[in-house]
């Protein structure tokens, strides 16, 4: 995906971190915001609680001879470190579940995030144009979250800050040297964080590849629509062969960047606790040298050595972090820079509904072959039309470029002498479509019609009629909560419905949507049984009304009721006519359909 990472500089870095902290804010509740505040009058517990230590460390040293007035010292120094001991316990558990919660709530809006990319950015990106599958699973698995979280790790950060200033100024109260060497001894570790992190960041994206094609072959296995092949062929040694191979390089890429790190990171830590030692060593000379110090002022230093060292990492560290951060906000944030459907609100249908294809070629993204070549044409309003091809002549691009899912590399398309793109809420509401690979949702069999239209108040009684139109009714009527039914893979009672039974869904679904003045049938009995398809074609008139139909399908025998029949090949219209004026011609279509003409005789 990327051999470098860019440079970005310190004024689009600020633009990008005050967006984050924008999104992040969303993800959380006021009550997680609360928390996190309540932080900073808490990062000085590290510090109170040393000093607590040291205090009952020299009342324990002193115990012995002073009496009961002496235990009671100790008794209530022993109170006060264990009220703070139990303050930060809790706090951290607090924190621990908000963090829980907020986790929740980051990924949920990720997810609607991702959605509404996918749903609304142009369809050519959906066919992976700049690499925009690998772009969105690193959204979702790496950089989304880093934005989400942005305003915890800075709140995070300037708590640190906090309790930082805090053991400093104790440690220097004790000696300066012990506080300055206890800086100096976590560089190492932080500049191996600072040059780790954009190590780290630019192999995620490089193995975004991998991690994809690992998860293709997984669902490929896993999956209900392949399940039949992996089972039937025998498939799994296959699957889990291609499945371990990418895998298999992904993991040693992994574990070639681990080893470095974990080598790297050992050296600086064994550096740091070589220090520490040498500290505490100086402290116990000290307190040898000056008795009236205490055994308290040891285990001062003993317990914040340890803490200003890491915390003084955690401080580099973060800052590193959020020089590595700001690359993962980019690409989160590069997402809305991408090319999106623009979407009015609910629109009223075209007045005028007659199209026209004007010279519009079409080249699929990162193929270099036109699939339409220079089309002209012009349907008229009522008319029924008819589009058959052999496969890969692009009928379905054309009914995609009609649809305004793709955008023409040259020419124009217009409807009503509009131009579909400049308005394509308005085209979408002129027109109802069921597509060759149509949606199977997880829900009510009414939800799966209406959903075309589902701001129209549904009459039942129309809604039956259609049904029994279409040829649905039949196994609706059989249902035990008819049209209330909950159908699908994911449904309480397994009651999925048949390839045929979908389709006849899907048809259902199209015409439902009654405002539309065009209707788009691609392969509608692809699916169906030969006695359903001739229920369609008999029904075919009262389905369509008065509404320009354009259907598309390899089955030749509805073409003899449309008005017009228009011949597909290699991206061009090479016939145009109705049936008997096309057998006449003796051409591509005469072929097709004498191949063919067995299953209507």
């Amino acid at each position: 995906m990327k051999d470098k990472k860019q440079k970005i500089g310190a004024k689009e870095s600020l633009h990008i971190f005050g967006k984050a902290l924008k999104v992040s804010l969303k993800t959380k509740t006021a009550a997680s915001i609360i928390v996190g505040l309540l932080g900073f009058p808490l990062a000085f517990l590290p510090v109170l609680i040393s000093v607590q230590l040291k205090d009952f460390t020299n009342l324990v040293q002193n115990l012995f001879g002073r009496g009961t007035g002496a235990v009671a010292q100790v008794i209530g120094a022993f109170v006060i470190l264990s009220a703070l001991y139990i303050a930060r316990l809790v706090f951290n558990s607090v924190r621990s579940g908000f963090a829980s919660f907020d986790t929740l709530r980051i990924t949920q809006y990720l997810k609607e995030f991702i959605l509404r990319c996918t749903c609304t950015v142009k369809y050519k990106y959906l066919e992976n144009y700049d690499n925009f599958k690998e772009k969105i699973q690193f959204v979702n698995t790496d950089a989304g979250p880093r934005v989400a979280g942005s305003m915890q790790e800075i709140l995070n950060w300037l708590q640190n800050i906090v309790t930082f200033v805090s053991i400093l100024a104790v440690l220097l109260s004790v000696d300066v040297w012990l506080a300055v060497i206890l800086c100096l001894t976590s560089i190492p570790a932080v500049v191996l964080a600072y040059f780790q992190k954009d190590e780290e960041y630019l192999n995620k994206t490089k193995w975004i590849y991998e991690s994809n094609m690992a998860v293709s072959y997984f669902f490929e296995a896993t999956w209900q629509q392949s399940m039949n092949d992996v089972r039937f062929f025998g498939l799994f040694p296959y699957i889990r062969k291609k499945y371990r191979g990418m895998m298999d390089r992904y993991i040693v890429k992994k574990n070639k960047l681990t080893r470095k790190h974990v080598l790297y990171n050992a050296i600086a830590d064994i550096f740091r606790s070589s220090v520490y030692i040498v500290i505490l060593l100086i402290t116990a000379k000290k307190i040898f040298d000056d008795p009236a110090a205490g055994l308290g002022t040891f285990m001062l230093v003993f317990t914040m050595a340890g803490q200003l060292q890491e915390i003084t990492a955690k401080i580099f560290i973060g800052a590193a972090q959020f020089t590595s951060d700001i690359s993962y906000m980019k690409d989160f944030f590069d997402l809305e820079k991408l090319e999106y459907v623009d979407m009015k609100p609910r629109q009223a249908p075209h007045a005028h509904f007659d199209i026209a294809f004007d010279g519009v070629c079409f080249t699929y993204p990162n193929t270099e072959t036109a699939v339409i070549k220079n089309l002209s044409l012009h349907i008229k309003e009522g008319e029924k039309i008819a589009i058959v091809g052999e496969n890969g002549s692009g009928k379905s691009t054309f009914i995609g470029l009609l649809t305004g899912v793709y955008e023409p590399d040259a020419g124009s398309i217009t409807m009503g002498g509009e131009n579909i793109f400049d308005n394509l809420s308005k085209t979408h509401r002129t027109m109802s479509v069921a597509f060759q690979e149509f949606g199977h949702y997880e829900a009510t069999l009414r939800e799966n019609i209406t959903v075309s239209d589902f701001t129209k108040e549904t009459d039942d009684e129309k809604l039956t009629a259609l049904l029994r139109t279409t040829g649905a009714w039949e196994f609706i009527d059989t249902q035990k909560n008819k049209l209330e039914e909950v159908v699908g893979v994911f449904s309480e009672t397994g009651n999925n419905l048949s390839g045929g039974q979908w389709q006849k869904i899907a048809i259902s679904r199209c015409a439902y949507r009654d405002c539309a003045k065009i209707m788009i049938l691609d392969e509608p009995t692809a699916a169906l049984d030969p006695v359903a398809e001739a229920d369609l074609y008999r029904n075919f008139t009262a389905l369509t009304g008065d509404k320009t139909t354009i259907l598309i399908s390899h089955r030749l025998g509805i073409t003899t009721l449309v008005d017009r029949i228009l011949v597909f090949d290699q991206g061009q219209i090479v016939e145009d006519g109705d049936h008997k004026t096309l057998l006449t011609q003796n051409g591509l279509y005469a072929r097709m359909y004498k191949a063919q003409a067995q299953w209507y005789e």
